[in-house]
């Protein structure tokens, strides 16, 4: 931020010079404005719902939570004013500086002001008496459209840094309480309006984003870029009620009940299996089998024993081969089989197991069994029943806490995690659009996709304090496996360079045989040229489509930059004969044509582009009394200097400066020294009509 001068108006918003204001105060200028900022949003948003309760009434603001919640469907049952509830430190800065009221959309009725926002028609009201920190703050929140901020950085108790996700702008954020409650990664949904140096929050959700849903932010990032360009402020307007729906969508989606699920994808739901059996020995000996990793010797070996050898008690654990989305574990742990004499129980996590291992008891041990009961307790219920019990933990977060105590067991789970990352970078992930990590990271998007999923698994593996001590150390493996330590320029192919240059001459190609026999080498320049710069400009991509398309839009947009389409034109063309030349439709053409021209920043008149006689046509010239020429009079003009020039000595046509009473002025005398130089040099000023 440029240094204050000391007479430059104080950064604090007071009206006065530096020098007169904050100079020699201890506090930062900054952070006064800072303070006087926060004191007059409250105040002013007190006054401004004051007057939106006495211009509109209660029902203005039902149309506006209804329009805000986009419009729920009266059969869902939706209670706005429990919404309103939940949402009102962003419902209420959306109401007072982005509603608008217009009577042609509702079939309501209000007194409002209409087509104008709260804080418009409140300015407006009471104009004279806003003081300036007011009017500034007001203009700058106005119609200042939500979006979605990254946290890049983060100062607790002073402020931090934000990235616009669609806009790509980053900004220092002043928030104190805030800034003590988000992490690096977090995504706030939010407005930021900034008064002269200091940048604030206007209007934020409730909850900070994480990481995770950042891929679906990128996805409505690509949907939302124009063909033509970048992203504007004009375009989070036009996207405003999607916007909102997807922040809403998060919400819910954060604010609803976790769905447990078994590595199977099953509701998780605790079922605990009774059966009677005849001899214990017998049942270990029929299920052991059930266990894929360990052999019935071994199973022996932690069971409890008579002194014939025979089975009293054994634990025998249900497992397969194999684990789901995890190519680093090599068995799946189902269920657990205890016998305890004739008392056999069986734990699993889900109803779809407990269905398969009554299969498997009733095909292995047949009548030798007999089914008694089931047990089942949600994963609430286990909690629940945990802390009346006075556990701090269910009694199986306890036992790995215990476990990871031992050295080799932590660090094999260390190496099963590393293992599990790995596998990670091949599988199909649904948030990357089922493309694997390593598929993703060939785009900007999906990079920075994949680096949000990467932050946000590091997050998960740092709440378990066993593992804080290696999840850096994965995720930067990860990174480096996945190339995200360098850039995405030195990723490229080669080959990608080669295939631009390829469609580049097959275009080329198709360009000069159109204009073998339809265009002079001017025109047929302009097109080759204009194909290169399409090649390198951001926002084009001239490898997909069909190549005699391009063509043809190419030759299209020269000669619409030309005037080729008049009749009268020296060389003339009509867009049915391109078409038809190229085997294109019209209206395809058309379109590409002038996504071309936008995107290329191209004008008529271009220097580029265009000829000389419409380049000079449409510049304006600016002549010695401000007056604007077109530049197809110029000739006229310059033309009668000429002759003027050429009189005979003291002959001076009716409105030559000669005629007029002499200035002696010091401005007098200054206007004539230009006059003379400008008869002396005939050329006037001009400028481009860009």
């Amino acid at each position: 931020m440029p240094k204050t001068g000391r007479n430059d108006p104080c950064p604090c918003g007071s009206g006065k010079k530096y020098k007169k204001c904050c100079l020699n105060k201890p506090n930062p200028p900054e952070k006064l404005l800072w303070h006087r900022l926060r004191e007059t949003h409250d105040s002013l948003v007190d006054q401004l719902v004051s007057f939106a309760e006495k211009a509109s009434g209660d029902l203005a603001l039902l149309l506006a939570a209804e329009e805000f919640f986009l419009w729920p469907d009266p059969e869902e049952d939706v209670d706005i004013k429990k919404l309103l509830t939940e949402h009102m430190p962003l419902f209420m800065p959306w109401f007072l500086f982005n509603w608008v009221y217009d009577p042609d959309e509702t079939d309501e009725e209000i007194d409002a002001p209409a087509l104008t926002t709260v804080a418009e028609a409140y300015a407006a009201r009471h104009d004279k008496r806003l003081n300036s920190i007011e009017r500034k703050l007001l203009a700058a929140a106005n119609r200042k459209p939500f979006s979605f901020y990254e946290v890049i950085d983060c100062r607790p108790g002073r402020g931090f840094r934000l990235k616009d996700v669609f806009l790509g702008v980053e900004v220092d954020v002043e928030e104190r309480m805030g800034s003590e409650s988000v992490s690096i990664g977090d995504i706030l949904f939010a407005r930021v309006a900034q008064v002269d140096d200091v940048a604030t929050i206007m209007g934020c959700g409730t909850v900070a984003i994480p990481p995770v849903w950042k891929p679906k932010l990128i996805e409505m990032r690509r949907d939302m870029t124009p063909s033509y360009g970048r992203i504007s402020t004009g375009t989070l307007d036009d996207w405003d009620p999607e916007i909102r729906g997807l922040y809403q969508h998060i919400y819910d989606s954060m604010m609803a009940p976790p769905q447990l699920a078994n590595t199977d994808g099953d509701p998780m739901l605790f079922h605990e299996l009774y059966y009677d059996i005849d001899d214990p020995e017998t049942a270990f000996q029929l299920l052991s089998g059930l266990s894929v990793m360990e052999d019935e010797a071994a199973l022996r070996d932690t069971a409890e024993m008579d002194d014939k050898g025979r089975i009293l008690r054994a634990e025998i654990p249900w497992t397969r081969k194999g684990f789901k989305g995890a190519k680093g574990l090599d068995s799946t742990l189902l269920g657990r089989i205890l016998i305890n004499g004739r008392k056999l129980t069986v734990e699993v996590n889900s109803q779809a197991r407990a269905d398969a291992i009554r299969r498997e008891m009733q095909k292995r041990l047949r009548e030798k069994a007999s089914y008694k009961a089931t047990e089942i307790q949600s994963p609430e219920a286990l909690v629940k029943h945990a802390r009346e019990s006075g556990d701090d933990a269910p009694k199986g977060l306890n036992e790995h806490d215990e476990l990871m105590k031992d050295p080799e067991v932590r660090k094999h789970m260390q190496q099963l995690m590393a293992d599990t990352w790995k596998g990670w970078i091949d599988e199909k992930i649904p948030a990357l659009g089922m493309k694997t990590p390593r598929q993703a990271v060939k785009t900007a998007d999906g990079r920075e996709s994949v680096e949000a999923l990467l932050l946000d698994g590091e997050r998960h593996m740092n709440r378990d304090k066993n593992m804080k001590d290696c999840s850096s150390a994965i995720m930067e493996e990860m990174r480096r496996d996945l190339g995200l330590d360098r850039p995405l320029r030195d990723t490229r192919k080669k080959k990608d360079m080669q295939k631009d240059q390829g469609r580049v001459r097959e275009i080329n190609d198709l360009i000069k045989g159109y204009a073998r026999t339809r265009l002079n080498s001017e025109f047929e320049g302009f097109a080759l040229k204009l194909c290169d710069r399409i090649a390198v400009t951001h926002g084009l991509d001239i490898n997909r489509g069909r190549g005699d398309i391009w063509a043809a839009s190419i030759v299209y947009a020269i000669a619409r930059l030309n005037f080729l389409f008049d009749p009268e034109s020296e060389i003339s063309l009509t867009a049915d004969d391109i078409c038809r030349f190229f085997g294109t439709k019209k209206s395809t053409v058309g379109n590409k044509a002038g996504s071309i021209l936008k995107v290329c920043d191209l004008y008529h008149g271009h220097p580029e582009f265009c000829t000389a006689e419409i380049v000079d046509m449409l510049r304006i010239y600016i002549n010695e009394d401000g007056l604007m020429i077109p530049g197809f009079a110029m000739n006229d003009i310059l033309g009668e200097r000429e002759q003027q020039s050429r009189l005979p000595p003291g002959k001076k046509t009716p409105s030559s400066s000669g005629s007029r009473q002499k200035d002696n002025s010091q401005e007098g005398k200054r206007k004539a020294r230009d006059a003379e130089k400008q008869s002396e040099d005939p050329q006037l000023n001009l400028f481009e009509d860009l």
